[in-house]
């Protein structure tokens, strides 16, 4: 379908994760799925022409975790982006 498809299956992604968090649940997206394509092939039986390109976690986070406790430094949005009335 191209590469407009792998925008597609972003959006799509987005929307199941923002589904998620209206009913209490959180997600993690793996894009690290890609790299790994070939095996994942393998071990699932997928065609040849399947792509493993990405997966995503499902269920409720540990907010005690300490992978859980990390704040990313976010670009603010005024430095990319211009607003217009």
């Amino acid at each position: 379908m191209g590469l407009g498809s792998y925008m597609d299956l972003g959006m799509f992604m987005q929307n199941i994760m923002v589904a998620a968090r209206g009913l209490g649940l959180d997600t993690c997206p793996q894009a690290a799925f890609a790299g790994y394509h070939a095996i994942i092939r393998e071990r699932l039986s997928l065609a040849p022409e399947d792509l493993v390109l990405c997966g995503m976690a499902l269920g409720w986070a540990d907010h005690d975790a300490v992978a859980n406790q990390v704040v990313a430094d976010r670009e603010p949005v005024q430095s990319f982006a211009v607003f217009r009335d």
